[in-house]
């Protein structure tokens, strides 16, 4: 729907766009703006940063250590691989999801604003719901005029799923069913004039 000086709010996370994030501020968020979903996709990969800082393949190293056998590895090492390996699937489940709620826009609802090229925003009656969720983020209070589309995190295509799975199931983001439960979840992606009024925390 079309919006006009309308206030919504916007829990931000940290990305490239940082400096732009000053009260006062008017961001024209368009489709040459990249959000942190479109980020996510266009910057994924499966290296590491070893304790030079420089990139490694993080398949690389599992694949000499298995060849080669870990009975001698430091638990410190194992535990980074670890953590290693679980930012990358959940990463990748992240640019899986994100790529399929886009396939099934651009199939089905080319009108809609893209997740990648969109802010997030919700209104004022959601707000603690979100803040219980996205705890540590900076909140600011937006003058919206453009085209705001609500829908519901509910609807978010599972983990678990098959790419082809989260297309098919990704078609109820784009056309929701507002039960209570998704009413309590609902989300909105804007396109348009954003002035920042002012940062609340």
């Amino acid at each position: 729907m079309e919006v006009k000086n309308k206030t919504m709010f916007h829990i931000h996370t940290s990305n490239q766009y940082d400096e732009l994030w000053q009260e006062g501020n008017e961001l024209v968020i368009d489709n040459n703006f990249n959000s942190i979903c479109g980020l996510s996709i266009a910057y994924f990969n499966t290296d590491i940063i070893c304790s030079n800082d420089e990139l490694a393949s993080l398949e690389g190293y599992l694949k000499s250590y298995l060849t080669e056998g870990v009975e001698n590895l430091d638990i410190n090492l194992i535990k980074k691989l670890l953590e290693d390996s679980y930012r990358i699937i959940y990463n990748a489940n992240r640019c899986k999801c994100e790529a399929a709620l886009e396939i099934c826009r651009r199939k089905k609802f080319k009108s809609y604003p893209s997740r990648l090229h969109s802010i997030w925003v919700t209104d004022k009656d959601n707000l603690d719901y979100w803040l219980n969720i996205l705890t540590g983020k900076t909140i600011f209070e937006l003058e919206l005029t453009g085209i705001l589309f609500k829908t519901s995190d509910l609807y978010i295509p599972d983990s678990h799923l098959s790419l082809g799975e989260s297309i098919d199931t990704a078609e109820t983001y784009w056309n929701p069913i507002f039960t209570r439960e998704a009413l309590d979840k609902r989300e909105y992606l804007f396109q348009g004039k954003a002035l920042i009024k002012r940062k609340i925390q």
